[in-house]
């Protein structure tokens, strides 16, 4: 059976693959009277915020047969939809009439809807909110469940802080079209709590601002400690690291720690490993002596760079998303 939900571009599938240790029974869709709302108390933006940890969460601690809910909304995973429009990614995890365990003794009734993210603290954003509403439309195109609630105005849950957000609010939204133009960037921003160059940046240049450039205009300031009340250079970053269109850019030679090109990883040996042993060695993530040699030392100070830089793409090898934070990183050290 086909549902109108498969066609939402912002949908991926993931029925097959994720962690679990049984099967849950199929009562079929007509079974589901109910689309209950959760929130997952994880901020949104975190490595575990997403359906795969939620899965492994689920199996390894709670003992359940596998992921407790039917779909997972991803605020930090983000598809681009026909619209141009960004939309936060949502995650198939159970056919429609599954009995998973997400809401006690009306789990048969109750189809399970999780939005990743701690909304005592976070806030949807507006490609989360399309993927709530687009998805709660083409549930009800479908005949899945009859009536929304929330986690907390189920039976035997009048307790439970979930789902804090307004899902009533959230499942009609829709966005504003806005005719003019948005205000120019501030020079300076002052960092709130919560913080990230990251989210500072707007999914990495959604504001004409990327990671990049916020890195390489404010060399001072310690991405991985940003403090409530610290002020950086915001609109002042703009191409501080990205080059205008049409601007040249400077051959990698002419850095003081050139970088290389090739994808590098463990086992790997040559000039291009001396050059990434030099450069890691210059932002103090240090991997020993530079011997053009590719071994432990190098691998775990790459994955350390990539904690701090690139916190979710953190496999310890030398690719292109690694060569630009790092090329980034020595320019804000003018290396």
């Amino acid at each position: 059976m086909s549902y109108s939900f498969e066609k939402l571009p912002q949908l991926v599938d993931k029925r097959e693959g994720m962690r679990e240790r049984g099967e849950y029974i199929d009562y079929g869709v007509a079974s589901k009277k109910v689309r209950v709302w959760h929130h997952s108390l994880t901020e949104k933006y975190l490595g575990g915020s997403d359906a795969e940890a939620f899965a492994a969460y689920h199996v390894n601690t709670n003992g359940w047969p596998g992921i407790g809910y039917q779909f997972v909304i991803e605020p930090k995973n983000l598809v681009k939809g026909p619209d141009g429009k960004m939309r936060a990614r949502i995650v198939w995890c159970h056919n429609p009439g599954v009995k998973s365990y997400h809401v006690g003794n009306s789990n048969k009734m109750s189809l399970g809807i999780c939005v990743a993210g701690d909304y005592r603290k976070d806030k949807l954003d507006e490609a989360t909110l399309l993927s709530i509403s687009e998805l709660h439309a083409v549930l009800v195109k479908d005949g899945i469940g009859d009536t929304d609630k929330s986690h907390n105005e189920m039976p035997g849950y009048s307790w439970k802080d979930c789902c804090v957000f307004d899902y009533e609010e959230a499942i009609k939204f829709k966005p504003v079209t806005k005719d003019k133009k948005p205000e120019q960037l501030p020079g300076k921003y002052t960092v709130q709590e919560g913080d990230t160059f990251w989210s500072i940046a707007g999914n990495d240049g959604a504001q004409g601002v990327t990671v990049n450039d916020l890195i390489a205009a404010n060399p001072n300031v310690n991405p991985r400690k940003l403090k409530v009340g610290q002020v950086i250079n915001f609109g002042k970053a703009q191409n501080a690291y990205t080059k205008k269109p049409g601007q040249p850019k400077n051959p990698q030679a002419s850095y003081k720690y050139p970088l290389p090109s090739d994808v590098l990883k463990q086992g790997s040996k040559g000039i291009g490993v001396k050059q990434l042993q030099n450069a890691l060695n210059a932002v103090y993530f240090k991997c020993g002596t530079a011997d053009g040699f590719f071994g432990p030392k190098v691998r775990d100070a790459l994955r350390r760079f990539q904690m701090v830089y690139l916190p979710y793409e953190v496999d310890g090898v030398y690719g292109p998303n690694t060569r630009r934070k790092l090329q980034a990183v020595l320019k804000s050290k003018a290396g």
